[in-house]
């Protein structure tokens, strides 16, 4: 059997190119994306150029939907070798300071560090059920101190937060070969970057891709790392 991954977010954007890239290469690939219809059409696409997909509906702001999800792959599979976590926001209201409140902090948290906390929670038993496996969290250069601007506060507190999870989650599931690493895609071509954002969207998909395909049970494997557009060339 090929190998195995689920995607959040993969219905448009970074997610879905993604999906294109481990498809064509031959994996199996889960599309999760909260509106069920956006999901099914992604799979359809996949499908029709070759690949193996199915779509799965998932919410990582809703725990319910997140442990719903989880039922339904492990019906699908015994064993899930990479786990991509792409799903974000990036909140119009997050822009000046002065708009910032309580509910544009919380959501944006809530989506972007929290939601991979419990989706990696939910899916570890598969995880550890394909003995060797990986976990991508989808970050952003914005995360680094050195590239604050004093807007979008609650966005880079969020991915900022995301990397600290990476490197708690690397310790944690490393004994049970499961590697974690976050990725910095860019400022890309998306719905979130905008049209005119000037770095490209297939170097930053290759980039995911090549970190999901990194081996959990090679002892010299890399976990707890942010990589950036240019590394991991060759894996």
């Amino acid at each position: 059997m090929g190998r195995c991954a689920l995607i959040t977010g993969a219905n448009r954007g970074l997610g879905r190119r993604t999906a294109e890239l481990l498809a064509d290469q031959g994996w199996r690939v889960l599309v999760g994306a909260r509106r069920r219809t956006a999901g099914e059409e992604t799979a359809r696409a996949l499908r029709a150029r070759g690949g193996d997909a199915a779509h799965v509906t998932i919410d990582v702001a809703d725990p319910d939907s997140i442990g719903t999800a989880a039922r339904t792959v492990r019906e699908m599979t015994e064993g899930l070798d990479a786990l991509v976590n792409n799903a974000g926001v990036f909140l119009p209201a997050d822009l000046h300071l002065s708009q910032v409140d309580a509910e544009v902090c919380a959501r944006t948290l809530c989506v972007n560090a929290v939601g991979p906390l419990l989706v990696t929670q939910a899916f570890r038993p598969l995880l550890r059920a394909a003995g060797a496996a990986c976990v991508v969290n989808v970050s952003s250069s914005d995360a680094r101190p050195e590239r604050a601007t004093g807007e979008h506060i609650g966005y880079r507190m969020s991915k900022a937060a995301l990397n600290t999870l990476t490197a708690n989650l690397a310790v944690a599931l490393r004994p049970e070969n499961i590697l974690v690493n976050a990725v910095e895609p860019g400022w890309i071509p998306t719905d979130m970057g905008g049209p005119d954002a000037p770095d490209d969207l297939d170097e930053a998909a290759r980039l995911v891709a090549r970190a999901a395909r990194l081996h959990g049970a090679a002892a010299d494997a890399p976990t707890g790392r942010v990589f950036r557009v240019g590394d991991l060339e060759g894996c």
